[in-house]
């Protein structure tokens, strides 16, 4: 949650409208006189979230400024990319009425548009999982009170640990609870339908009988087609060795075209060697082809200037492209200060400049505002006269890239050509060694030619062999499709076995599925207990008191990693979540000690800026805490007085660890009465008593 903007009226000292804007605001102190209403902006902040402000020890009336019957706060916030903003209206008197509404931000349509729920109630239930935090934890955490930076640790150790729990967001493991025991109760409805389900197998299991005596009739008629088949196979094997011998033979065919291909391959590479020879032996060739490479090695020449002609004219062009770049740069930061301060201007109504405090008439204002305009425009102008400049010169440092990526790939070829250069000439030279390897060559290729004629005369011999076996084999079809017949009979007559078991199979599945069915009730019945033993884990005193235990280290470690800071290592706090009792038990708390150059003592030892020191460290690590753990959305730390009970070095230390924190929070706000301590702070926002209640005035 980021404040973005806050208006009160007739809230506490603030009688008339009064408007607070936390644009740019990042660290800021807020001062003024005591009882002018510094703590009053905060106490307007919680009212309007949460209505609740000054500890919620106060009711709403006690807060309308006095004499009046009504109030209104209006606070508008950010949370991640989203704004909105809440109303809140109170009513006195008689006739009392609260009003809370709740918008959001349409950014395209630029308006607010309502969120509320139909009751109050209702609405702040959607504010706080919308923050995802409550009052309690907030003024416990993030937001330090006014003489109540002790808030946290003044409470009892049982009140600690609750406060701890709900900034960890431990309320989720509630729900679980209540899950563990609406699943348990779901396993009890399975119970009574696996009862159900046993009572209905144990009646299908008395068929057994009928499934018994079909199957034996099945068996019999099988054993009578088992004897036909052992007859037919025994035929069949009579003619099987020729089904063998096609089998040798087509193999042999195989391997014969296997080194068959291998041997025309071999001949294919002779031929090509004696034509490459033939080939290399001509010299008229050689020379013609050293010719053409020639010629392109001078083209490559031509290229290789145009290549370093390009390379100049295109870093020329880049960097006169990157100097409008940053000059146009340097006028975009000149122009936002410009435009800040000219909706200042025009938003202003009053009779002083709200920029230099300097008195500005309506003539004046106009004026200025003219020229500031004049002097934006002015730069807009020549911003768009450099973007038109920039990107002529982008454009044609590309057309440059794509000219030398052209050149660079054709001058990649400029080594093959040499290479190929040099090639040619060895090859001029070696030519007339050639023509001496040509003879061997052509004596080879006649070996090998023979070869080849020589396997194919093997291969028609086998398959004419594989013919004359191929007519064997005709009569072992004949048998087999008797044989296959015979099969087909007997799948028949098995599958009727196979119902006959099947279904005295699906008996015993049914037996063994209701085994299985006993066996998961007993299970089912288990998970109820585990279910129950869930609940009671999810209860308190499980698992959010082991989430406790494991985020204290954490706690303990942020608040000593600040606490160091400020007493320049010479304070360090320890959490005990556990304490011996007098009769010898271990009970559950969360005690806080402090540790000094004098020993460790426990917090209650210790007072004034010391305390407020440890205080302070403690709250601002259950701030970071909260923001990591509990999912809420806090960028926002608020620190009220404190200041006071510190020393030189102290305050120096204090505004050291504040400025420390700040880049873990996207808004801190001070709350101090101390004028030395202003300078401290980079914003400063004053609040003055007048005669008509307060007002703010940033600086």
């Amino acid at each position: 949650m980021i404040p973005v903007k806050l208006t009160v009226q007739n809230f506490l000292p603030y009688k008339l409208p009064a408007t607070l804007n936390f644009s740019g605001i990042t660290v800021a102190c807020l001062s003024g006189e005591n009882g002018a209403g510094k703590s009053s902006v905060l106490d307007a902040m919680t009212w309007s979230l949460w209505g609740k402000a000054r500890d919620g020890k106060r009711s709403d009336e006690e807060l309308i400024h006095h004499g009046e019957t009504e109030m209104m706060v209006q606070f508008e916030f950010a949370l991640g990319e989203e704004l909105y903003q809440v109303i809140r209206r109170k009513k006195g008197g008689k006739r009392a009425q609260t009003v809370l509404e709740l918008q959001m931000y349409d950014a395209k349509l630029k308006r607010w548009y309502g969120i509320s729920e139909a009751k109050v109630r209702a609405t702040q239930a959607k504010i706080n999982k919308l923050l995802r935090l409550d009052y309690d934890t907030f003024v416990n955490s993030a937001f330090i009170l006014q003489g109540r930076a002790d808030l946290f640790t003044v409470k009892t150790s049982g009140e600690r640990k609750a406060i701890l729990a709900n900034i960890l967001g431990l309320e989720q493991w509630s729900g679980y609870e209540i899950a563990a025991r609406d699943k348990a109760n779901a396993l009890r409805v399975d119970l009574k339908v696996f009862d159900s389900e046993i009572a209905n197998i144990d009646k299908e299991l008395e068929r057994r009988t009928d499934y018994e005596a079909d199957l034996k009739n099945a068996q019999t008629q099988l054993s009578g087609l088992e004897a036909q088949l052992k007859a037919a196979e025994q035929e069949l094997s009579d003619v099987t060795q020729a089904r063998q011998k096609l089998a040798d033979t087509r193999r042999q065919i195989d391997e014969i075209n296997g080194r068959s291909r291998q041997t025309v391959q071999e001949l294919r590479e002779i031929e090509r060697e004696l034509a490459e020879t033939q080939t290399q032996a001509s010299v008229t060739a050689l020379q013609t082809r050293l010719k053409t490479v020639q010629d392109a090695l001078a083209q490559m020449d031509a290229k290789d200037a145009r290549r370093t002609t390009l390379q100049t004219a295109r870093s020329t062009q880049a960097e006169e492209s990157a100097r409008l770049q940053g000059e146009n740069k340097i006028m975009q930061a000149q122009a936002d200060p410009l435009k800040t301060r000219i909706a200042t201007l025009e938003a202003s109504t009053e009779a002083n400049c709200p920029t230099c405090g300097e008195a500005l008439s309506a003539e004046n204002r106009h004026k200025l505002i003219a020229d500031l305009k004049a002097d934006l425009a002015e730069k807009r102008n020549q911003y768009r006269a450099n973007q038109t400049q920039s990107k002529t010169l982008v454009d044609q440092v590309a057309a440059a890239d794509r000219e030398l990526k052209t050149l660079e790939s054709e001058l990649k070829q400029n080594r093959k050509l040499q290479k190929q250069q040099a090639e040619f000439e060895a090859g001029i030279k070696s030519a007339e060694q050639a023509k001496t390897r040509i003879a061997p060559l052509e004596a080879r290729q006649k070996r090998w030619q023979k070869l080849v004629a020589d396997e194919q005369e093997k291969l028609t011999a086998l398959k004419q062999q594989a013919g004359e076996y191929e007519v064997q084999a005709t009569e072992a079809d004949r048998r087999q499709k008797t044989l296959d017949n015979l099969r087909f009979e007997q799948r028949i007559v098995i599958e009727q076995v196979g119902s006959a078991r099947q279904s005295i199979a699906a008996l015993n599945g049914l037996q063994r599925q209701r085994e299985t069915k006993v066996t998961e009730r007993q299970d089912v019945a288990e998970r109820v207990g585990l279910y129950e033993e869930l609940r009671k884990a999810f209860g308190k005193q499980g698992v959010p008191a082991m989430i406790i235990e494991a985020a204290v280290p954490e706690l303990e470690e942020t608040t000593n990693s600040f606490l160091s800071r400020m007493t320049n290592g010479r304070m360090a706090v320890r959490f005990d979540t556990q304490r011996e009792t007098q009769a010898g038990k271990t009970v559950e708390t969360l005690d806080i000690k402090i540790s000094d150059e004098l020993g460790t003592r426990n917090y209650e030892m210790y007072s004034g800026g010391e305390a407020f020191r440890v205080n302070f460290a403690i709250r601002v690590a259950l701030s970071k805490l909260l923001a990591r753990r509990a999912g809420a959305q806090l960028q926002t730390l608020v620190i009220d007085e404190g200041f006071g009970t510190q020393d030189v070095e102290g305050r120096e230390r204090l505004i050291e660890a504040i400025n420390a924190v700040q880049s873990d929070f996207s808004v801190v706000l001070v709350i101090t009465h101390i004028d030395e301590l202003k300078n401290a702070f980079p914003t400063q926002i004053n609040v003055k008593k007048t005669a008509s209640g307060s007002v703010f005035e940033v600086q």
